[in-house]
């Protein structure tokens, strides 16, 4: 039976991540964990934290699956389960300092998911369903690891004493300052053109992508209107390297408009494919190219065993990395752009420093699944994180101006061609987050080590 509490413990904390939102959800389902695991033996508190796991994991991430079949998602979320046992060896029955090891040991899970395996896969990490909730303005302070910290430390309060100091110190953070906007703003273009089919089909017909974002900018952007226009993630899958028609179309758009244009492309170099943004203002002035890339959409991990068992892995050509970051210039404002799932590294939010944050994304690969609005909540715990203002455009949806508390101001529907007017505010400075964020993971390893020691040998000393 605590099996089957440890399963639907992890299903209830499922629902706190989008489209289902229910924030409260990540507390009751870590409650329940936690209690099960206070009561049980070593081997009992194994089984039940990996069966937890399976319980967060497999609907969260049932969408990794959809079009390239269901190894991938069950061999992801099979093996990150296994994450979940950490907690079971620092917290049981009759130990002491419990409640803070299982905070500290659940950051430690958050920590794996992000990094193990496959360079990790951060995406269920329960600290990003907290955007619409009460710790939503601690983001700045602390970040997702101080959110996943209180989250775990508040499901385990076991008295009315602890519960009422916890939000005694949360309310003491609350006055850490926060950087504010400027006055100034930089007007932006946000161009959802589409696909011509969803799922893996999408890169089939590059050339009609392309067209259809120059086409919707067309019709929908005047002369000098904006300060900038964006398409996302693989609007131009025709190597602008090589294709010089593509490349001067673009750079005709951009001087019919009197705009620059910030396009995201595929290009190659050498034997590798570069997933890249370039800034056309009228000709190539800057690029970047994506560092952090998605195991399974641009790089296939245990190739030999996924073409035998899915007939779409032949159709995911590996990526190359590329190596620097890049701060685009227009007029006098900066911006840094993240390309889709470096949205989950959390040393991408710690470099950025510019006026505003673009991110760039194709959904398309995925078609009507919980990933776009997952992904969406993920850059809304960005925005407040950085402070940063977030132009996020989308091939599909969900395209949306962000604000730097997490707002979103303005959205276009999924699956509809139009484009997305709207300002952002600039910013300068860093936040807190971005300056002890990182260090926060090590407190808690040490923490961890500590506590460990002084069970074993505190009453000898």
């Amino acid at each position: 039976m605590n099996y089957l509490y440890a399963g639907v413990a992890g299903v209830i904390a499922s629902t706190a991540f989008a489209p289902i939102s229910l924030w409260p959800s990540a507390f009751i389902g870590l409650t329940i964990w936690y209690f099960l695991l206070i009561r049980m033996r070593l081997r009992s508190r194994v089984y039940v934290s990996y069966i937890f796991g399976l319980g967060v994991l497999l609907p969260v991430q049932l969408w990794t699956g959809i079009y390239v079949g269901n190894l991938p998602w069950l061999l992801l979320s099979f093996t990150q389960a296994l994450i979940f046992t950490l907690p079971a060896l620092f917290v049981g029955k009759k130990i002491n300092y419990n409640q803070i090891a299982f905070a500290c040991s659940f950051v430690c899970v958050e920590l794996l998911l992000r990094t193990v395996p496959f360079t990790g896969f951060g995406w269920s990490r329960l600290s990003f369903t907290q955007v619409d909730g009460p710790l939503q303005f601690l983001y700045p302070s602390g970040g997702v690891v101080l959110v996943a910290f209180l989250i775990a430390l508040i499901s385990s309060a076991r008295s009315v004493f602890n519960l009422a100091l916890i939000c005694l110190v949360i309310a003491g953070l609350s006055f850490l300052p926060r950087i504010e906007a400027t006055d100034k703003k930089s007007s932006i273009a946000l161009v959802q053109g589409g696909v011509v089919k969803l799922g893996l089909e999408f890169n089939s017909k590059p050339k009609e992508v392309f067209l259809r974002h120059l086409q919707q900018t067309s019709k929908s952007v005047t002369f000098n209107q904006v300060d900038l226009i964006i398409w996302p993630e693989n609007a131009v899958d025709i190597d602008i390297n090589t294709n010089d028609e593509v490349k001067k179309l673009i750079n005709q758009k951009s001087v019919f408009l009197d705009t620059p244009l910030l396009v995201g492309g595929v290009t190659k170099s050498g034997d590798n494919l570069l997933n890249q943004s370039f800034l056309f203002d009228p000709q190539i002035k800057q690029s970047y190219s994506k560092r952090y890339l998605t195991p399974f959409g641009e790089y296939l991990p245990l190739r030999g065993i996924a073409t035998k068992v899915s007939r779409y892995a032949d159709q995911i050509t590996d990526f190359k990395a590329g190596q620097e970051d890049t701060k685009f210039l227009i007029d006098d404002a900066t911006f840094q752009s993240l390309i889709c799932y470096e949205l989950l590294d959390d040393s991408f939010r710690d470099q950025i420093d510019t006026n505003f944050l673009v991110v760039q994304t194709n959904n398309a690969t995925f078609g009507d699944t919980a990933q776009l609005d997952q992904q969406l909540n993920i850059a809304r715990v960005r925005a407040i994180e950085t402070g940063r203002y977030i132009a996020y455009v989308s091939t599909t949806g969900t395209t949306s101006f962000i604000d730097n508390r997490g707002k979103i101001i303005e959205k276009l529907p999924k699956f509809e061609s139009s484009t997305l007017f709207g300002e952002v505010n600039h910013v300068i400075g860093i936040t807190t987050t971005q300056i002890i964020g990182k260090y926060l993971e090590y407190l808690a390893v040490g923490a961890l080590v500590i506590i460990s020691l002084y069970r074993r040998w505190g009453r000898r000393w």
